[in-house]
């Protein structure tokens, strides 16, 4: 019964007045409206056989209702205290779900989970969407895998890093995560329409990080190069480093010093970040 409520814009529009919310701009807010997609991000997390998910962004609680039939425990965090509350209105009687009217970033996953590897499921604003990552990133011990329903180019950048056509953000993620492209949904799938596209993706976290090096030094390269792009490598670290360490570090982990860096593999970045490191003990 829960799915019919994003059937089309008007079913959703109609939930919403009935309760008075008007979506918040501020806060980024764009409800689904689109049946097929909600399946998908049903069907996805399925697979994955959870028995306790966090769900970030409630909306209204209509693909919550749905997961809670799978798992023993959710927990939906929501910032926005109307959706709160219309939420547990409308989730009156599942005795599995829980929701919490917080900032995400400051959720406690701990407090709350314990010791269980949880997964994690949301529809991501896009003013917040690295700021989340990171979250997420931090708490990746707590974490086997994340479904997210995000900006297209954001996940389109993420997944291609390290890389020309990458980002900072998204070697910072892809250090720690496998990632992978589920299905992109059109904006049109929202309310109200955003501007663009969106992607829904997955992330499933690695036992261990793609690099070994220290991790200061290890994101200290990515963030000097990724914050020149577009320079050649031996000017883009003139910022932490005097040209005779440059040309040092660059001959000791091999590296020419008139690519750009963003160009380098996460086995090159790796290299580079301990050779760095050596040089600056």
């Amino acid at each position: 019964m829960y799915l019919a409520d994003v059937d089309s814009r008007e079913v959703v529009l109609s939930i919403l007045r009935k309760a008075g919310i008007r979506p918040n701009k501020q806060l980024g807010q764009n409800f689904l409206v689109d049946r097929s997609v909600a399946a998908a991000i049903i069907a996805c997390v399925k697979q994955l056989d959870p028995q306790e998910i966090l769900e970030i962004g409630i909306g209204l609680g209509t693909v919550t209702a749905e997961l809670s039939k799978i798992v023993r425990h959710i927990v939906g965090v929501e910032i926005d205290s109307r959706l709160a509350n219309l939420a547990r209105a409308r989730l009156d009687g599942l005795n599995n779900v829980e929701i919490e009217c917080k900032n995400i970033l400051s959720f406690d996953l701990l407090r709350c989970f314990g010791n269980s590897k949880i997964v994690v499921v949301g529809n991501i604003p896009y003013r917040i969407t690295a700021p989340i990552l990171r979250y997420l990133v931090n708490n990746r011990h707590s974490i086997s895998e994340v479904v997210l329903l995000t900006q297209e180019e954001v996940v389109q950048k993420i997944a291609r890093s390290p890389g020309k056509d990458g980002s900072g953000l998204g070697v910072f993620v892809q250090a720690y995560a496998d990632v992978e492209i589920i299905k992109r949904v059109s904006k049109r799938s929202f309310y109200p329409v955003p501007q663009v596209d969106s992607v829904l993706w997955k992330l499933c976290f690695l036992r261990e990080p793609r690099f070994s090096s220290a991790p200061e030094s290890f994101f200290s390269v990515v963030q000097t190069i990724y914050g020149k792009r577009r320079k050649m490598i031996r000017v883009a670290l003139q910022d932490v480093l005097n040209a005779e360490q440059i040309t040092l570090a660059l001959e000791k982990a091999e590296i020419d010093p008139c690519i750009r860096g963003e160009t380098l593999s996460f086995v090159a970045l790796d290299q580079l970040a301990l050779e760095l490191g050596k040089i600056l003990e």
